[in-house]
């Protein structure tokens, strides 16, 4: 899977698994696999279901990650 696919795949998953809910309060995890923390958010979906998006580098979580946020 080249670069332009995988980022259309996973936009695909954000919009299935999360669009229409709203973000509800921040999170962190102190205890991530290797001993570090993670940073993250929960979503409440119109049918009452509770996600959590942990912010990740990769699939993997090999690094912290980055949101960028515009606007406002």
């Amino acid at each position: 899977m080249n670069d332009n696919e995988y980022v259309e795949q996973q936009a695909t998953i954000i919009g299935q698994r999360l669009v229409g809910g709203t973000i509800t309060q921040a999170v962190v995890a102190a205890d991530g696999e290797f001993g570090d923390a993670n940073f993250g958010f929960e979503v409440l979906l119109p049918s009452g279901v509770i996600r959590t998006v942990w912010v990740l580098s990769d699939p993997e979580g090999n690094n912290a990650g980055f949101l960028e946020i515009k606007g406002g």
